[in-house]
Parts: structure tokens; C-alpha cells; sequence
């Protein structure tokens, strides 16, 4: 028998671990075939990143062994390759999976890899075996190869028959790899069908067609029992649109009802429909309501028409968007937006105040800014679009926020980033980067977010001259949150250097992104941080007692470890105030003694499981700040 070895290494978060959904999926579709398993041998899946030498160890006479290459792992997958060649000339190596592109450049730059495979290994790879039977691969669609020098590229073969793939999950390709790793908890990715019909060009989806094709519904649902019977607790629904057809509602319904019986999955999360439909809406509740969510997504990547249109995308209206935040925030359900920098057509102003507008729009409680990054298989990697716009990208070294920070650091991984464009130059993509850190800390976590919301009701300064005035404030601030910014400065200038998360082991042995790093210094030293602090909010003139109620507001609604029932009492009535506004019903600051009580109902033991839980998990659902249901208000007179 010819051994065949898969790697698909991935990411560790803490101790979680995704199983090798895409490695798992050929090796079943393989086993599935008799022809095959007459002939070839699947002894190992290489999912950990472990040091080289322990992996070459279990790689034992190969026949050939194949690479999923992802940007989190190419890098490891040509340093193993080398090794693999080195003590296995005759062994055949094969790279397949999004990094490779659709071009034949992995062949032309890396001599250690004899084959790629483009597009769904499930039908492509079982080909290639069967071809490598008699050494004829021109006839096996959808793969380049070697041969007598020169490289050869085969015509794309059509987007598979998804009824007919068999489940890695149902067929035992995972089991020996759960039983043999107890000590990880694993997560599952749950796939229910293929494509996208949009074509954004910072995203790679496409690669499987515009179409879409579905998986079969009882396929999926013995996916969810199975991940239900092996307590995984973490699900990842890897749908480009979830929520865009009526049968995701049965889909829900059954992840719920399977969590309810067996208390698995506990999380499930997914990419939803990007027009936020009401079935989008019913989905949410009905995960909301078992705590199966971690939010729901209302995205806009970008508000420039100019970006916009040069990527090729169509945003919700403002009215839409202020509308769901209203209809899902009465509802109790939790949302988040994601905004990308580095689009062609952005600028610093148009950027900061598209932020802002979110803001306007209802937008406090989850915001996210993701860095744009050029995919091989995305339409901003071609290089004619590359010269239209100058993009111009930094090589910088792969770090996902929430890794185990001390993992094995033998071999880098890099992340290709827009750094600047036509209309954005190196200098405002560090201003653009160190406001949208600032909004995400002092107003989506919270720690400044009364004072804002108060100075823009109020009419006394808006959104923008607040946050980018508190980032040049903290440039030059002397405390430790002002240190902690300019060295967050310092590393996007530098940006070659690419160390963009913080890490302190205080918050356990993990990343944070630097907003998140920033609130948790914040938090830990709350004292010294409002200290630091109220000399930037003081200029705006807010009357000193209004000042006051928002400072102890402030430090009473962010959560922190070990907080037991308390109370304070304000000259106004701050939270309803503020409780009016995320409702869009504003009302005048009422000047009356008002208590305001906090009363936990399960406090964070430490500031390892605070960060752990009420960051990592929980910031989507604002899990660091408390909630109606966790205070009270009452008032005790009134001024008339």
C-alpha cells in the first residue's frame, strides 16, 4: 500500500483547535472509493504546528504527501515539504488550497512540489491518485504539474456535485484524531452549500463558482449530531451567505433543538446574508435565545461610494442599517460591523467619518476594523488592478488575535497588506489605523463611550473631533495608556515589522488586537486610567457635576473581576439618559438624585477568565459591560 499524508496545519486559540475540515473532506471522498483504497493508504491528517522533527517523525515511507495551504500555513508547508524531500526524494509532494492561487507560480517559485491542484480537492484529488496509477496526469482536469521540464496546466474541471460527497464527519476520518488528542477541544466547521453570487474584490469566495449548489439537509443535520455526540462546542458555518435561503431556517432550528438535547454545539457562528434579511433576523433570535450566537453581523466594509465601487460592492442605506440596529437591539440581540482599511478610493476623512456615521446610525456596542489583505484568488491581486490604483503592500508577519502567544514560532507565516493606495498614503494609513483603535476601545468597549454619546447629543462636538483629538491627546500623554499608544504608533510605522498585537500575561497566554490590549491595561489600572483621561475631556466643558455622574457611570458599567453588588448615587439620571439614546429615544439630561446599583449575577473569577470570556468570547455581545438585566436605577427626588 502507498502511504498518503495530509497537513492542514492550523491555528491554536488557547487550547482549541479546528478539526481539518478540508484535508477531511478528500481523504473521505478517497476512502469512498474502492479503486483507491486498493492501492493507497490514509495513515495521518498533520494538523498541529508542532517543530519540524516531531512531524517528520510521523511521516513514515510516503508515497506522497499533500499540502492545504492557507495564508496561516504556507510557510510551514514549504519547510516541511523541503524536509519531506530531503529524507524522501521519490516522494511525490502535492499543494492545493486557497494560497495556491489559479496560477502555476507555486511550481515556478517552490522546486520542492511536484503537483498542484486548483479548485475542489473532493473530485480533483481522487483523479490525481488514479492518474498516478499509470504516470498519465493530462487527462486529470484542474491541476499543473512537472514533466520533462516544463509545466503543464490542465483545463479547470466544473464545480462538483455536492450530493454526492461523502462527510468526513460521518464516515470516521476524524475519530482516531479525537481519540488520540484529548487534551484539545476541538472546533467543526459545518458546511451547508458553495458560492457566491457577489464578486467583491478583496475576497477569494468565489474561487467556487457564482452558482450555488447545496449540500443535502440530512447530511447536515447527522453533521450536527455527530458534532453534538462528540461535545464539540465550537461551530463554524463556512456558508459565504447564511440566511439567504429558507431551508437555513430548518438548518437553525435543528442546531437549537440539538443543543437543547445535548447541550452541543454550545456556539454556532456563520456569515451571514449581506442584506440582513428578515429571515437573517429570525435566525439570530432563534439562536439568541439559547445563547447558541455571538452576535449578528450588519456590515458595511466601507461607506466611500468611491471604495465602493472599486471593489465592487453594494451597501445596505444608512436608513436600513439605523433600522436593523433598532429592530435587533430591541429584540436583545447583540450586532457587530466590520470595516476594512486599505481600500482604493478611501482616504483618511473618509474612513474615519464612515466609522462615525456607524456611530450616528446607532452603532456603539461592536465595531471591528480589519486590515486589507491581498488574497491570491481575489480580484485586487491581479496585477493590472495593482498598477490602477498603486497599491502599494507590506510583507508582515501572520499573527491571528487570540493564538496561543508563546506557540511555536520556528517558522513564520506572513500576512500581504495594503499599506497605501492612490488616495491613501503611508502617513493617513497610520492615522486611519490608530483612530479606528481608539473608536473600538474608548467607545465600543465602553471606557469613554458616555462622554461621547453625551457631548454629540448635546450638540457640543461630534464623533470625529472627539476620537481623533483623544488619539492625538494620547500621543503625547504621559501615563501608561499614552505610552501603550505610542508604542501602538511605533508599530504601524514600522510596519514592516508587523508585531501588531499586544501581550501581557496578566490576560493569559494570548493575543490581543490592540484595542483590545489598550482596554484591558485600561481596565486592570481603572483609577490611573480616568486620571490620565479626564484632563482630554475636561477641555469640552461639560459642567463639572454632569462630569462626575458620567465618571462614576463609567466605572460602574464596565465589568471587571471580582465585582460584588454596589451602588452609587448621581446628581442626574445618567443611565436613562444614555438607555433613551441606544433606543432613539433621547430625552433632556434629567437632573434627579438617581441610585444606580449594579448587581452581578455571576462575576469573573480572575483577570485571566475576564479577558478570556468577556473579551474574547463575549465582546461581539458586549460582555465586559453591564446590561439592564445586572442594574437598576431608581430615583430619589427631583429638581424642578
Amino acid at each position: 500500500m502507498k502511504n498518503i499524508y495530509f497537513v492542514q496545519v492550523g491555528v491554536a486559540f488557547g487550547n482549541s483547535v479546528y478539526l481539518p475540515y478540508a484535508t477531511g473532506t478528500i481523504v473521505a471522498s478517497c476512502k469512498s472509493r474502492p479503486e483507491i483504497t486498493s492501492e493507497y493508504a490514509f495513515p495521518d491528517i498533520i494538523f498541529k504546528r508542532e517543530k519540524l522533527v516531531d512531524v517528520m517523525k510521523r511521516i513514515v515511507d510516503p508515497y506522497m504527501v499533500a499540502f492545504s495551504c492557507n495564508i496561516w500555513n504556507i510557510e510551514f508547508n514549504k519547510a516541511l515539504a523541503k524536509k519531506v524531500r530531503e529524507k524522501y526524494p521519490d516522494c511525490i509532494i502535492s499543494f492545493g488550497g486557497h494560497s495556491v492561487g489559479h496560477t502555476t507560480d507555486v511550481l515556478e517559485q517552490i522546486d520542492t512540489v511536484d503537483n498542484v491542484t486548483f479548485g475542489e480537492g473532493e473530485t480533483v484529488f481522487p483523479e490525481l491518485l488514479l492518474a498516478l496509477k499509470d504516470g498519465d496526469l493530462s487527462k486529470v482536469k484542474s491541476i499543473a504539474y512537472r514533466k520533462d521540464g516544463k509545466i503543464v496546466k490542465t483545463d479547470m474541471a466544473c464545480p462538483c456535485d455536492l450530493t454526492k460527497l461523502p462527510s468526513p464527519y460521518l464516515n470516521g476520518v476524524f475519530d482516531n484524531i479525537i481519540v488520540d488528542n484529548p487534551e484539545i477541544d476541538f472546533s467543526g466547521i459545518l458546511e451547508t452549500n458553495r458560492g457566491c453570487p457577489y464578486s467583491c474584490a478583496f475576497c477569494d469566495w468565489t474561487h467556487g463558482g457564482k452558482k450555488m449548489r447545496f449540500f443535502p439537509e440530512e447530511k447536515i443535520k447527522a453533521e450536527i449530531l455527530w458534532m453534538a455526540e462528540h461535545k464539540i462546542e465550537f461551530c463554524y458555518g463556512v456558508d459565504s451567505n447564511f440566511g439567504m435561503f429558507t431551508r437555513d431556517l430548518d438548518i437553525v432550528d435543528f442546531l437549537v433543538e440539538t443543543k437543547r438535547k445535548y447541550g452541543f454545539p454550545k456556539i454556532f457562528r456563520t456569515n451571514y446574508e449581506k442584506n440582513c434579511t428578515d429571515r437573517v433576523f429570525r435566525i439570530c433570535n432563534t439562536l439568541n435565545e439559547v445563547g447558541m450566537d455571538r452576535g449578528a453581523t450588519i456590515s458595511y466594509q466601507s461607506l466611500s461610494p468611491e471604495a465602493l465601487k472599486n471593489i465592487g460592492r453594494k451597501n445596505l442605506t444608512l436608513e436600513h442599517f439605523s433600522d436593523l440596529m433598532h429592530r435587533y437591539n430591541e429584540a436583545g440581540i447583540a450586532t457587530y460591523s466590520e470595516l476594512i482599511l486599505g481600500f482604493p478610493g478611501e482616504t483618511y476623512e473618509s474612513f474615519c467619518k464612515g466609522i462615525c456615521t456607524l456611530l450616528e446610525q446607532g452603532q456603539h456596542s461592536s465595531l471591528y476594523v480589519y486590515l486589507c489583505e491581498i488574497l491570491p484568488n481575489a480580484g485586487m491581486a491581479d496585477p493590472d488592478y495593482v498598477r490602477e490604483h498603486k497599491i502599494k503592500t507590506i510583507k508582515v508577519y501572520f499573527k491571528n488575535a487570540h493564538s496561543t502567544a508563546n506557540s511555536n514560532d520556528e517558522i513564520h507565516e506572513y500576512s500581504n497588506l495594503v499599506r497605501s493606495t492612490d488616495t491613501m498614503d503611508e502617513d493617513d494609513w497610520v492615522r486611519s489605523n490608530l483612530f479606528s483603535v481608539c473608536v473600538q476601545c474608548f467607545h465600543s468597549l465602553g471606557i469613554l463611550r458616555a462622554f461621547a454619546l453625551y457631548l454629540y447629543y448635546e450638540h457640543i462636538t461630534d464623533y470625529f473631533t472627539f476620537y481623533s483629538g483623544l488619539s492625538d491627546f494620547l500621543l503625547k500623554s504621559d501615563g501608561k495608556l499614552g505610552e501603550l499608544w505610542r508604542d501602538f504608533k511605533s508599530r504601524y510605522d514600522n510596519s514592516l515589522k508587523g508585531n501588531w498585537h499586544y501581550y501581557n500575561p496578566l490576560f493569559g497566554d494570548i493575543t490581543w488586537t490592540h484595542e483590545e490590549g489598550m482596554f484591558l491595561q485600561a481596565a486592570y489600572s481603572w483609577e490611573e486610567s480616568v486620571e490620565e483621561l479626564l484632563p482630554y475631556v475636561r477641555q469640552f466643558g461639560i459642567p463639572e457635576d454632569i462630569l462626575n455622574d458620567l465618571v462614576t457611570y463609567s466605572e460602574m458599567i464596565i465589568k471587571k473581576p471580582g465585582d460584588k453588588k454596589r451602588e452609587a448615587t448621581l446628581n442626574y439620571d445618567v443611565p436613562t439618559y444614555l438607555e433613551n439614546i441606544y433606543e432613539r429615544t433621547k430625552q433632556p439630561l434629567e437632573k434627579t438624585e438617581t441610585v444606580f446599583a449594579i448587581l452581578p449575577k455571576k462575576p469573573y473569577e480572575d483577570w485571566k477568565q475576564y479577558a478570556r470570556e468577556a473579551i474574547w468570547y463575549g465582546r461581539r455581545k458586549e460582555a465586559n459591560i453591564y446590561h439592564k438585566d445586572e442594574y437598576s436605577v431608581k430615583k430619589t427626588q427631583t429638581d424642578k
